[in-house]
């Protein structure tokens, strides 16, 4: 017997398995996660959500929210084969280039009902594209 086997070759996010506890789903590069690309940040009220790059480069964002602004906005560049936690209740998001190939695991529950996403200021873009831009290269 042959195990079952799951891809996306394709532009964006593809979820590629799902029972009734979690979901697994590839992210390839798409225009939103692109540097240029970049307007919110997302964040997940009732499950964790797990990251690995496996390949190409990308950089994960998370941040804390107070008095209507991002704060304590950190850029963590990822590396292949790790996986990145980022803990119910954080501000996050991912940029990618064109090559990039990632997968992520969360609750199966979780959806746009117990999420939210949140546009940021033109000058949180521009931090944070200024600081990335360097940590994307090579």
């Amino acid at each position: 017997m042959r195990p079952d086997v799951y891809e996306n070759n394709d532009e964006g996010i593809k979820c590629v398995y799902k029972n009734e506890k979690w979901l697994v789903c590839i992210k390839n590069w798409k225009p939103d996660n692109d540097i240029e690309g970049l307007k919110h940040l997302e964040i997940h009220h009732s499950t964790d959500e797990q990251f690995v790059l496996i390949s190409g480069k990308a950089v994960l964002i998370t941040a804390e929210r107070d008095n209507g602004k991002f704060v304590n906005i950190e850029l963590t560049p990822m590396e292949i084969g790790k996986v990145y936690n980022v803990p119910k209740e954080m501000w996050f998001y991912s940029i990618t280039r064109k090559d990039t190939k990632m997968a992520y695991v969360q609750d199966s529950n979780c959806s746009m009902d117990n999420s939210e996403l949140c546009d940021m200021t033109k000058e949180e873009i521009e931090d944070i594209q200024k600081r990335a831009e360097g940590l994307l290269r090579g």
